[in-house]
């Protein structure tokens, strides 16, 4: 007798097109979350066999991946921002639609790993995890938010900075880094956004995401990319901006060579 499995890849990517298609897959934006989602997933799947998971478990952390931003496509379409702060939590969003709306069932039939999935997902944007979470839980939100971040620092390479922070290439050029946000980078601690006022203080928060990766082989699949490096390397035309770049950068060149 054949044995089933939990997650037919496939399906899994022929579903999430469908879904996709009911979008406008002509806009740039909506393009870029596919292309994406795909990549997150790859990403995700890379760390787990670098954890030697079984071969269920990989499939449960590219599910992860595939369906970790469902909801950032209804986010635009409501919306017309990915800006969770000016419009909706998107991971709560892509957790709802999944699961209150019953479409993880268009992805997969086995109810077995929806309360993990479920968690992971509605958790792989929160500042800071939750304590009372099972150590598997941990495993694999700690695995779909270094799979993510990874691929984020790729985007903020590809598409102009000056889009992602809303503001011009001039603007951007001469801004500065507020004192508090130098401080958390410098202390290796995620930047918290609250305080990330200025496009260059938005830049720094997103190069400290990798304060918050766990895993050897998230650290590895950074330095591959090379994009890490590319954003501390920015061309600020503001000379002060220039020097707190180059202090951040030696502090996560240390932090990441002690991790990989």
């Amino acid at each position: 007798m054949e044995e089933r499995k939990l997650i037919n890849r496939d399906r899994v990517r022929k579903t999430f097109a469908d879904y996709t298609d009911s979008y406008n897959s002509s806009d740039i934006k909506i393009k870029l979350k596919i292309d994406h989602t795909y990549r997150v997933a790859e990403i995700a799947d890379r760390i787990a066999v670098s954890l030697n998971m079984s071969d269920e478990d990989r499939d449960v952390a590219w599910l992860l991946g595939m369906l970790h931003d469902v909801g950032r496509f209804e986010q635009l379409r409501r919306y017309n921002t990915f800006v969770d702060r000016d419009s909706i939590d998107h991971a709560a969003l892509s957790a709802d639609i999944l699961f209150e709306e019953g479409r993880i069932r268009d992805y997969i039939d086995d109810s077995s790993e929806d309360e993990l999935i479920e968690k992971a997902i509605r958790l792989h944007n929160v500042y800071i995890l939750p304590e009372n979470l099972t150590e598997r839980e941990r495993t694999f939100t700690d695995l779909l938010r270094d799979a993510d971040k990874a691929d984020i620092l790729k985007v903020n390479c590809d598409i102009p900075l000056n889009e992602i922070y809303g503001c011009s290439m001039d603007e951007y050029k001469k801004s500065a880094i507020s004192d508090h946000v130098l401080e958390d980078a410098l202390a290796q601690r995620n930047v918290d956004r609250n305080y990330a006022k200025t496009p260059a203080d938005k830049l720094v928060s997103t190069i400290s995401f990798i304060y918050g990766v766990v895993y050897a082989e998230s650290f590895r699949i950074i330095e591959e990319q090379g994009y890490l490096n590319e954003m501390m390397s920015f061309a600020s035309e503001n000379k002060d901006t220039v020097d707190k770049l180059k202090k951040i950068k030696t502090c996560v060149s240390d932090y990441m060579t002690k991790r990989m």
